[in-house]
């Protein structure tokens, strides 16, 4: 009888550890309907709210408010943390806010940096950037056509450790940044493609997951121009041409290349380079408020892009830093994703064939002769094992 009732005060206090309270330690954390960064947020806690943590799936946290709402939030919620991903800051409009070109300049990154000037701006996405072209279903069958047949991801990640830079943290600034960014590179509108544009974010959510921020909330935006141009804005909206796309030819280059896009959001690229600028974006600002009162000739314009060039060449060096590192950070990404890691440099290579023609002083500061060599050259050449895939013909068939 004594044993049954140890038993039995076994089991009460088991059942009731499994339900225990926890502190966020962020600033803000999206608790959402289930566990994914691409599920609907039910409620954005602040950092000192307390939750209920009923049970824990992966590196997600089945969670019930004092009011009563659950859903799931990331171990990354309950990390402390001085700065860290504010969602709930992603989410705000950022319509109307007025942004100096060079500010602009500053957080473009990719394989191709545009000149960004004054001209079409795609209005809709200027005021919403983030789109969700994840689907949970779509995603679910996407991953387990992935990893059928071979190891699983959970045995990737374990494969290949990645060391987070330190907390992201984005600014009211940078997200207007990106709004700008995204409704400028846009401004040729999109791919109406739905099977093709899902497939991309897909390949960009595996990537995501893969990686320390894998609750980050993604979105590609697939731009309808035959330009060969990639960019990651700071708040994680990538812009990716449709020429681009045609350019690849297969699954991993495209992993590798949206790894790459995605490592200029999380080693902090755009936010460090504006901050490097920030003399410079000031000058900008007031000299645009001086424009707006009195004019500004073609003359005015034309020393004004004189004096923009210049001080791109002069810092063409520190960019190419960026490039390297967003390239090395971007090969842990595909390789956690079970990507074979060579499609970076296949991509590379080919992407400088084609840009030989080029004229110098129309050329990107990353895409010099030089910098592209250097960076293809510190390169992996081939797959570590047989474990890691190209998907050619998968990439063919959707893209095709």
């Amino acid at each position: 009888m004594k044993t049954i009732q140890c038993i039995t005060v076994m089991l009460v206090l088991l059942f009731c550890g499994a339900a225990f309270a926890e502190t966020i330690q962020v600033s803000s954390a999206s608790l959402r309907q289930k566990p994914g960064s691409f599920y609907p947020v039910v409620k954005t806690l602040s950092k000192g709210d307390e939750v209920t943590v009923l049970k824990t799936r992966g590196m997600w946290r089945q969670a019930r408010t004092p009011g009563g709402v659950s859903g799931w939030l990331s171990e990354n919620a309950f990390k402390a943390q001085g700065r860290s991903i504010d969602y709930g800051l992603m989410a705000q409009d950022t319509s109307g806010r007025r942004m100096a070109t060079v500010m602009v300049t500053a957080a473009v990154k990719g394989f191709f940096e545009n000149t960004v000037r004054t001209g079409n701006l795609n209005q809709a996405l200027f005021d919403a950037p983030f789109v969700r072209y994840v689907t949970p279903e779509g995603y679910g069958a996407f991953k387990r056509e992935t990893f059928s047949g071979r190891r699983s991801h959970g045995y990737f990640l374990s494969k290949t450790a990645v060391a987070s830079k330190g907390p992201f943290f984005i600014s009211e600034q940078m997200v207007a940044v990106s709004a700008y960014i995204t409704g400028r590179l846009t401004a040729p509108g999109l791919v109406n493609d739905t099977a093709l544009v899902a497939y991309v974010n897909n390949v960009a959510q595996l990537v995501v997951e893969s990686s320390e921020f894998y609750d980050f909330p993604i979105s590609v935006h697939v731009v309808d121009t035959e330009a060969i141009f990639a960019n990651a804005t700071p708040m994680g909206v990538i812009l990716v041409s449709k020429g681009m796309l045609r350019t690849i030819r297969s699954e991993n280059e495209l992993a590798c290349l949206l790894a790459h896009e995605f490592s200029h959001v999380t080693l902090h690229h755009g936010a460090i380079e504006t901050e490097a600028r920030k003399s410079k974006i000031h000058a900008e600002d007031a000299f645009a408020e001086m424009d707006d009162e009195l004019g500004k000739d073609e003359v005015e314009q034309e020393l004004d892009d004189l004096a923009a060039d210049m001080y791109e060449h002069a810092i063409r060096g520190r960019k190419e830093v960026y490039e390297m590192e967003a390239d090395a950070r971007g090969i842990v990404y595909a390789k956690r994703a079970g990507y074979d890691p060579s499609g970076m440099a296949t991509l590379l290579t080919r992407l400088r064939r084609i840009q030989a023609d080029v004229p110098w002083d129309e050329e990107p500061s990353h895409w010099l002769p030089n910098s592209m060599g250097r960076r293809i050259k510190a390169l992996p050449r081939k797959a570590p094992s047989g474990d890691y895939v190209n998907f050619g013909s998968r990439y063919n068939r959707m893209v095709r």
